[in-house]
């Protein structure tokens, strides 16, 4: 089941030299596709400051597909790809808007729920887990990651 995270347009400024979008703007816009992930998933950023939970962001794999240039309209959609113990994996697709079918980039990433004042991994809240059970569609974690050394 994918989401619409996020909705942007590639500005000249953020063109390199060769005329296309420069892979710090792609970042930027996968960065904050994941934070609207995490949110349908019932994490709120604004409770950070006072719970001193969140997220680490431990891999990131991006394979660019189709050249973006100045003017785009574009579009990421996001999916729950596998839930760990402590972590989850996702995919963000970023395409044009209108043309969802062809894709731009898609990164594959893993976030840890992490402790920011201990700075260790946790294990994944159940609300949040439950949340991303249904996103997947499977009846519980035990059953989907049997197996997982997450």
């Amino acid at each position: 089941m994918e989401f619409e995270t996020a909705r942007t347009v590639a500005y000249p400024w953020q063109c390199d030299s060769m005329g296309h979008f420069a892979t710090q703007h792609y970042m930027k816009v996968f960065d904050d596709a994941s934070y609207h992930l995490l949110g349908r998933l019932g994490f709120a950023l604004c409770d950070v400051a006072r719970t001193r939970r969140g997220w680490a962001d431990v891999s990131h794999s991006i394979e660019y597909r189709s050249e973006v240039l100045a003017g785009d309209l574009l579009l990421v959609l996001s999916s729950v790809e596998r839930i760990g113990r402590t972590s989850i994996t996702y995919k963000s697709r970023l395409t044009r808007a209108g043309e969802t079918e062809k894709n731009c980039a898609v990164l594959t990433g893993v976030a840890v729920h992490f402790d920011l004042e201990r700075r260790v991994a946790l294990e994944l809240p159940a609300d949040i887990r439950a949340a991303a059970c249904r996103v997947l569609q499977v009846e519980s974690l035990e059953k989907f990651t049997q197996g997982s050394a997450d």
